[in-house]
């Protein structure tokens, strides 16, 4: 869980710099069929780095998320492993 919190401020940057980066748009002072293509592509490929940063993202978060479960599935299997160990020391 904690570094859960350590992931989740990193989350959030990605996320507001995704979001901001949609507000960002080419401006010119003339409007020809080539300058509109040329923004079109820029803005194509902008919103694909977006998803992808996105998605990269969601993934380290899940990463995270199942690296910490597989910690505390660890550790219980640990505390088992030395009550057992404690409870054969008794006979």
């Amino acid at each position: 869980m904690k570094n859960l919190i350590k992931v989740l401020p990193l989350v959030l940057s990605l996320a507001l710099m995704v979001g901001c980066a949609g507000e960002f748009q080419s401006t010119g002072s003339g409007s020809s069929a080539a300058s509109d293509s040329s923004s079109d592509s820029w803005n194509e490929t902008q919103a694909r780095i977006n998803e992808q940063t996105a998605l990269d993202a969601a993934n380290a978060a899940a990463q995270q998320q199942n690296n910490d479960a597989m910690a505390a599935a660890q550790e219980t299997m640990n505390q088992h492993n030395d009550e057992f160990n404690r409870g054969l020391d008794l006979h």
